[in-house]
């Protein structure tokens, strides 16, 4: 696809009036990424309030991402254009649940109402449990979080915020499951693991020149993965994450399944 054709279907999602908009960007700050044969990056950040101004209309407290395309040279000098946590002032064209940005006009601009909003943002939000005790939101990610132990080995324990209290509730349900029985929940996760990948890990050690072992057995390489973090969802779902011990150069060990059925799988990953 040429680079004009990428430019037109990109902006063709947009209105083409040009509005004027304070705006309080999201805690994670600029992203871009590009897809395969794609010549120009998508970049975006989060905005969790604006208002259009010289209007009378009211803040809005929508979640939206503000995105703009950049070829590689148009995206080293926009990848640091605006920061997160603050109150920018720009010219967008609006869509449904986007804004494209046009033209950054004040990188720190002064809103009263948009000030509020911004400080409230900032500050910490917790989730108390019975069991667990106090979780942290990370709110760029909306995901609960907080150090643990399990089976012995130090880890974090994750679970997705969400508006309705029942469903993480259900997560959690989770959670007490896997740590009532920790010791057998380890001991089945792990061998399963083995079973499904001791074969692919024989595999990557056959292309080390370094290695000092000839074969990893599925003893050796439960013995190898050590816990990095645990994630919980409603309804019984888990995705456990292990360091591998260089058995895959660093790549990480996931296991996903759920309390009340059978695993679902076990795969390495980034």
């Amino acid at each position: 696809m040429s680079k004009t054709r990428e430019i037109s279907e990109f902006e063709n999602r947009f209105s083409e009036d040009i509005i004027e908009v304070a705006a309080v960007t999201g805690s994670l700050g600029i992203s871009a990424g590009r897809a395969g044969g794609d010549i120009m990056w998508k970049a975006s950040i989060d905005i969790i309030a604006w208002r259009k101004l010289y209007s009378n209309e009211p803040v809005v407290t929508e979640e939206l991402r503000l995105e703009w395309l950049a070829d590689d040279e148009e995206w080293e000098k926009s990848k640091h254009i605006l920061k997160e946590d603050t109150i920018v002032r720009l010219q967008v064209c609006k869509a449904e649940d986007s804004m494209l940005l046009v033209k950054v006009l004040e990188t720190e601009y002064i809103d009263d109402d948009l000030k509020i909003i911004l400080e409230e943002a900032k500050e910490p939000v917790f989730y108390n449990d019975d069991i667990f005790g106090k979780f942290e939101l990370n709110k760029g990610i909306k995901i609960f979080e907080k150090e643990i132990s399990w089976a012995r080995e130090e880890g974090n324990l994750y679970f997705d915020w969400d508006q309705d209290s029942n469903v993480m509730k259900s997560a959690l349900e989770t959670a007490y499951t896997l740590f009532n029985n920790q010791d057998e929940w380890s001991k089945k996760i792990r061998m399963y693991a083995a079973e499904e990948l001791v074969e692919l890990a024989n595999d990557w050690l056959q292309d080390n020149d370094e290695a000092e072992i000839d074969e990893i057995t599925k003893e050796m390489f439960v013995d190898f993965m050590t816990l990095d973090s645990i994630s919980v969802y409603p309804e019984g779902d888990f995705e456990i994450f292990f360091f591998d011990g260089d058995m895959f150069l660093g790549h990480c060990i996931i296991v996903d399944g759920n309390i009340n059925r059978d695993f679902n799988s076990a795969q390495i990953a980034g």
